[in-house]
């Protein structure tokens, strides 16, 4: 009897366990898939007004911006449409860095003279170290607003 009972202990911690390594791994994997989340505060601005985003890291490792362009603005006709950006004239690193599961919020001027349907895009590095190079690993975009 004594060894029935011993034997269901074993089994019904070995289920316990192995529960536990699966819920383990399935939070790693959402945390891996779930991506940054970008908010802006507002979805109408004026031309020329500050815009304040906050970006959630839901990542499971670190993410960098670029120092040169850590974020793009995109207009919307029929497709979204980068404006142009010249070309980084300085050392172009991984700054700004959010560890996993933390926030960063920033403030931005809009243009003066631009209006309609725009998003932010922002170029990420996943994993990388603050002071590498920026090498843009996978991009992710905010909410649509609107600049009148």
């Amino acid at each position: 009897m004594k060894v029935k009972q011993a034997l269901i202990f074993i089994i019904v911690v070995f289920l316990i366990l192995l529960a536990i390594i699966f819920w383990m791994a399935w939070k790693g994997y959402q945390l891996e898939k779930g991506g940054i989340s970008i908010v802006t505060d507002k979805t109408e601005y004026e031309a020329g007004g500050n815009l304040k985003v906050k970006i959630k890291n839901n990542f499971g490792k670190q993410i960098c911006f670029s120092s040169c362009y850590p974020y793009l603005l995109e207009s919307k006709n029929d497709n979204w449409k980068s404006y142009e950006y010249p070309e980084c004239q300085k050392f172009d690193g991984n700054d700004h860095c959010i560890k996993a599961g933390d926030l960063k919020a920033f403030e931005l001027t809009l243009p003066e003279r631009i209006k309609g349907i725009h998003r932010l895009a922002i170029p990420v590095c996943i994993g990388c170290k603050s002071e590498d190079p920026f090498k843009e690993t996978t991009r992710f975009y905010s909410n649509e607003f609107t600049i009148k």
